[in-house]
């Protein structure tokens, strides 16, 4: 098992009771990608803040392996980190990949009772996988269709930086930020690339779903309109659609449109009575 790198922030003034809440993050990048805005925001807000770096990613271990992971091993990752945080009830988050990972973990039994408490969907790859979005992507930004299928392992170096600029990223977006953004991304997992593509299932069934939060950014390329509302109607709930949020949202000029109705879901999250549960022991302690 790779050791994982995490993230923390803990709140100046803690919610009493509040859950817990898990970051995970998209394809080529790590944790870090929640840690200039997301992370702060949610802190003030009272939550403490854990992101992972699944394997192969930001500072984990097993980059020299990247080409052998698949989702399985993305779910480990998840499972591992979200067992170790359940003595408070627990919010994961997933962001593209991370959305996938998220809703593979809940199908593999991380909905189980006292596992978790809500989840998040953000710009995530909807239940039935990426294949019908690839397709439109071929279409309308073909471009950025040709650049994804250049992702081999940990080299990223053949990447064309305007593309992905001009496909992950709103227009305004400051030059400095996306120059941090480009030195930092890598390749990703050829196998988790097909499975992404919906070949084996990979979301639970939709009555047995936690608490569901599903947004998406209206300016998006990748994850489109469509796929973020069809993923809320699987789960029941109405998405939150931001206007002029591309895919890369924590990252974008109007980060706070997506940080803001996120919050305000935990923040009525957190007052349901289900969620304010007694802590149960970890494993280890007994």
């Amino acid at each position: 098992m790779p050791k994982l790198e995490i993230l923390v922030r803990t709140p100046a003034r803690p919610r009493p009771d509040s859950p817990r809440l898990l970051l995970v993050h998209g394809i080529c990048v790590g944790a870090w990608v929640w840690e200039e805005h997301f992370m702060p925001y949610l802190a003030d807000a009272g939550f403490e803040v854990h992101a992972l770096s699944l394997r192969g990613h930001g500072a984990s271990e097993g980059r020299e392996r990247l080409n052998d992971w698949r989702l399985a091993d993305y779910t480990e990752d998840l499972r591992n980190t979200a067992a170790a945080l359940s003595d408070r009830p627990l919010v994961v988050i997933g962001h593209s990949l991370g959305g996938a990972v998220l809703q593979d973990w809940l199908r593999t039994g991380g909905n189980a009772p006292g596992n978790i408490a809500g989840a998040a969907l953000l710009a995530s790859v909807p239940p039935w996988g990426l294949a019908y979005s690839a397709w439109q992507m071929m279409l309308s930004s073909p471009d950025l269709f040709h650049q994804l299928l250049r992702l081999n392992g940990s080299d990223a170096a053949g990447l064309d930086p305007s593309v992905m600029r001009r496909n992950l990223f709103s227009d305004d977006l400051p030059d400095d930020t996306y120059a941090r953004f480009i030195r930092r991304v890598h390749g990703e997992s050829r196998h988790v690339g097909v499975e992404l593509q919906g070949w084996r299932p990979f979301a639970p069934a939709p009555w047995q779903a936690p608490p569901m939060f599903v947004l998406g950014g209206r300016a998006d390329r990748f994850i489109g309109v469509n796929a973020v509302q069809g993923t809320a109607t699987y789960y029941g709930v109405l998405p939150v659609l931001v206007p002029r949020l591309a895919h890369a949202l924590m990252l974008e000029p109007r980060w706070e449109d997506a940080a803001q109705p996120l919050c305000a879901w935990l923040e009525r999250l957190d007052q349901r009575p289900d969620t304010r549960r007694a802590a149960r022991p970890h494993p280890s302690t007994g």
